[in-house]
């Protein structure tokens, strides 16, 4: 006689086997109709849709933190520099006061005061970038560089200048622009982060025959003498040109450190870098230059900085954009005199930015405004 042990076994093997068989008496097995698989991925689609943008945001907010994280400690750091010699770092300029020929001889050409270009004949006119380095954590680049007879014209890689510029400063890289690049056949670093140097008399773009109206603009003059050099009263900026000896001290800002940019974002057009106006140079001697220095004019999306656009060739020409900007979707960083950072939309009142980047125009700049 059959036990009930063994005929339970036989049905468990029997259902068991109809299953496999995709059958469950008489019945199929439940699955997705090809209709419900397609809703399923429309659906998952959608979702995807909705989250990616979410995604795109919080990685750019994260960028944008990294950012004002760099801008940050750049005026930390020149506030540092400022306790260390009682100055503000000078900008860069072009040549040496003291330049002299291979063979020894004083050579008044290399004189910053008679508009040599474009490049210091040694480092102590590099960029401010370059000297807040040994209060940056930057000492071992800082270094790198010797101090070199001032010779002019240039003799290559005199200050090792070239062995500088190779070496790449994350902190002067914008992440929501580009990581840390070298550029051309040499791998020359640049910047993307500008020391403010005021009140720019002049047009804001090279190549368009424009300068705003007063109290906005003023008539033109060169980029590498005082007015432009961040020295004219009312215009000055944080960042000067030191060329005849000038040097910028936190009681001459008579605006208040608060109010005074010393370091902000650099616009550069997307389709020009390492190559526009404001970024063909090496970051740590460029002399007096758009590649290191921005000015008051309102800042600009990259996007909307002027460069070629097709069908014109990359390089169809150069433009020396001089002002601030930013690769942030919605506005810019910018470090001030006390070491604070704020962030700016592109749609700042002119004349508010104006003030910002000037240290001494005496133009009260309330609260509110900020």
């Amino acid at each position: 006689m059959e036990s009930r042990f063994s005929r339970g076994l036989c049905g468990c093997r029997a259902m068991s086997f109809a299953k496999r068989r995709g059958m469950d008496g008489g019945n199929r097995a439940v699955g997705f109709t090809l209709v419900e698989l397609l809703v399923v991925i429309a659906i998952i689609g959608i979702l995807v849709g909705l989250l990616l943008p979410a995604v795109q945001a919080a990685r750019e907010a994260a960028r944008r933190m990294q950012c004002s994280n760099n801008l940050k400690q750049m005026g930390l750091a020149a506030l540092n520099f400022e306790s260390a010699y009682k100055k503000l770092p000078e900008g860069p300029m072009d040549g040496d006061p003291d330049a002299i020929t291979s063979s020894g001889d004083a050579n008044t050409a290399g004189h910053p005061a008679n508009g040599t270009c474009c490049r210091a004949a040694t480092r102590k006119g590099w960029s401010a970038q370059y000297k807040i380095l040994p209060f940056l954590e930057g000492n071992n680049i800082y270094e790198i560089g010797r101090d070199d007879p001032p010779y002019w014209p240039n003799v290559a890689n005199n200050a090792r200048e070239d062995d500088v510029a190779q070496s790449l400063v994350a902190t002067y890289y914008c992440p929501s622009r580009r990581s840390p690049k070298g550029y051309g056949s040499a791998r020359f670093g640049r910047v993307d982060y500008a020391g403010c140097a005021g009140f720019y008399s002049g047009r804001p773009d090279s190549t368009i025959d424009y300068i705003p109206e007063a109290p906005l603009g003023a008539p033109a003059v060169s980029t590498r003498s005082k007015t432009n050099g961040g020295l004219e009263y009312a215009k000055g900026g944080a960042i000067v040109w030191p060329g005849e000896g000038d040097k910028r001290t936190l009681s001459d800002i008579l605006d208040g450190t608060s109010n005074t940019i010393i370091f902000s974002e650099k616009s550069l057009h997307t389709s020009q870098h390492g190559r526009d106006g404001g970024d063909n140079e090496r970051w740590n001697n460029a002399g007096w230059d758009e590649c290191v220095l921005r000015w008051h004019f309102p800042p600009k999306h990259d996007k909307d900085t002027v460069a070629p656009l097709p069908p014109e060739a990359y390089d169809a020409y150069t433009n020396w954009n001089r002002y601030f900007g930013s690769a942030h979707s919605s506005g810019l960083n910018a470090a001030f005199c006390d070491g604070s950072v704020r962030f700016f939309s592109y749609s700042v009142d002119a004349t508010l930015w104006k003030n910002l980047c000037v240290c001494d125009d005496g133009e009260v700049i309330g609260g509110e405004s900020l």
